[in-house]
């Protein structure tokens, strides 16, 4: 009897493991499902295959152009887009350009967004330096900033000087920055001249 009973209860329990397995299946589906529910919401179908399509022409063009991956994905997604248009055209009266610049600048933007930053950043930069040079605060600041500008300029004339066709860029550059710094002494000494003729009694 207790042979039976003991039979009986394995069987049970092998039951019992198989609708937990099952359970765990179904979970483990449903989380799929809801992983690829979000995933498809957040990145749409369009831009799957855009982009996988677009990773297989770049295999071909880092054959032709291995140093410049960045600018190969980005002609194969514009020439992969430009298919995409003229196949639509084909086969429908109505193209939905919207929807094809969407997903192309879907990818583009991140792929971009670094090096877009760094020259926004440098831009700004230059531009925070170039206010600097022409529109001084203070007197010691201007002198500072057109003594280290005339420094660099010698500098770099003695160490090109042997090349100097080579490198006249970079030095048109530097007496560039030396003639704003220049301009803002100027700027700095009308200010003076302005106070003066305005205040005339402070002398």
């Amino acid at each position: 009897m207790t042979a039976i009973t003991d039979f009986f209860q394995k069987i049970q329990n092998q039951i019992v493991e198989i609708q937990t397995t099952i359970n765990q299946i179904k979970t483990s589906w449903e989380n799929f499902q809801k992983f690829w529910d979000l995933f498809f919401t957040l990145v749409p179908w369009e831009v799957l295959l855009l982009l996988i399509f677009s990773v297989i022409l770049l295999s071909v063009f880092n054959s032709v152009s291995p140093k410049t991956p960045k600018a190969n994905l980005t002609i194969a997604i514009l020439l992969l887009s430009a298919l995409w248009i003229y196949f639509w055209g084909l086969f429908s009266k109505e193209i939905s350009y919207g929807k094809v610049i969407f997903a192309s600048l879907y990818i583009l933007i991140p792929l971009h967004a670094i090096g877009l930053g760094q020259w926004v950043y440098g831009f700004g930069k230059k531009l925070y330096w170039k206010k600097r040079r022409i529109q001084p605060k203070i007197w010691e600041s201007a002198l500072h900033q057109l003594s280290s500008d005339y420094h660099k300029l010698v500098g770099n004339a003695h160490l090109f000087h042997e090349n100097i066709q080579e490198n006249r860029n970079s030095l048109l550059e530097e007496i560039k920055r030396m003639e704003e710094s220049i301009q803002g002494i100027k700027s700095l000494l009308l200010q003076e001249k302005q106070t003066d003729t305005k205040n005339p009694e402070a002398k």
